[in-house]
């Protein structure tokens, strides 16, 4: 089996949950196609799609940002300090600071070849403290209230933040699947010393990585914020969680190298659908929880067991060679 055929069946199968579980309710819950129920499943995955988008480019780097809901923080206080010169200069200046600061991580990361988990551990600690700096340590108001009512108006089952999203996915999965550069990222965190083989500078696909990353943190930061009609500096202290948790539930493995962003699409509306089933069948938070953590488990343990098969091949290899006579 090649590698694009793993790739596809192991998309089907991230999909194919999707629509199950979609299903499921749907027809034990028939409120759960409700347009209303839909606006509320497609706004949760507007904000959580980005997120699981931008940490799983880190991931399928060979890295992981950890900082990307401080950077959240942070894009959403510029956003609302900006509200007042209208809603395109406060998102832009948002995505503005949130590609810098991710450019300048990824950067970083590889010229002082440190591990991405401890650095961003630090930013992630420094970005929340500029944005208490900047917000005065005090939640901070949209000045006109119509931007919120802008960002969250319902189309259909859509809104302006959720279309957005949408948009961004499907051009980072182009940039993905056609470009040279968005080509890299796969194969940077499939193997390193590969990659250089192959003449791809190491330093391209990790800024590309990071910097995405922090523009998706600022973005989903800088509308939640204006659609809430504020900011805070102690918002946003559990994005990190859910997002790694639709990318992996999406088929971004632990290991770099693998993953698709229609697979984190189904990952995020995977996370979407049973929270929402769960809520109207009246279940308490930790019931949803616990069914997530299974579920993570469960696509854990089959990642894990195909790699195994995978080392038991490369061993039984490895074993035949030494048993040649040498010439």
């Amino acid at each position: 089996m090649t590698i694009r055929k793993k790739i596809d069946s192991d998309l089907a199968v991230r999909l194919g949950i999707a629509v199950v579980l979609f299903a499921y309710f749907a027809i034990t819950l028939p409120v759960f196609t409700s347009t209303g129920n839909m606006f509320t499943v497609m706004e949760g995955f507007a904000f959580l799609g980005l997120i699981a988008l931008g940490v799983g480019l880190t991931v399928m780097a060979g890295e992981l940002d950890l900082s990307i809901a401080s950077v959240a923080v942070l894009g959403g206080v510029v956003a609302v300090k900006q509200a007042e010169h209208g809603i395109f200069v406060a998102v832009l200046s948002a995505l503005a600071v949130g590609v810098v600061l991710g450019v300048a991580q990824g950067i970083a990361i590889f010229w002082l070849k440190i591990n991405s988990l401890v650095f961003t551990i630090g930013t992630l600690v420094a970005f929340r403290g500029v944005a208490y700096l900047l917000s005065d340590s005090k939640t901070i108001i949209v000045p006109d209230l119509d931007i919120a009512d802008l960002v969250s108006k319902q189309l259909y089952i859509f809104s302006p933040f959720s279309i957005l999203t949408i948009v961004v996915l499907l051009l980072t999965g182009l940039f993905l699947a056609y470009t040279r550069w968005g080509k890299e990222i796969g194969a940077v965190g499939g193997g390193r010393v590969e990659a250089l083989a192959a003449g791809i500078p190491l330093w391209r696909p990790l800024v590309i990585a990071f910097g995405t990353s922090g523009a998706m943190g600022a973005l989903v930061g800088a509308m939640l914020s204006l659609k809430s009609g504020s900011a805070s500096p102690t918002e946003f202290a559990d994005l990190l969680l859910p997002g790694v948790t639709a990318a992996l539930i999406g088929g971004v493995s632990l290991r770099g190298g693998r993953g698709t962003v229609l697979g984190i699409a189904a990952g995020t509306l995977t996370l979407r659908f049973i929270v929402s089933g769960l809520s109207i069948q009246g279940s308490a938070v930790y019931v949803a929880n616990f069914a997530i953590g299974v579920l993570v488990l469960v696509v854990l343990a089959v990642e894990l067991f195909k790699d195994s098969d995978a080392t038991k091949r490369w061993f039984a290899r490895l074993s035949s060679e030494r048993a040649r006579p040498t010439p």
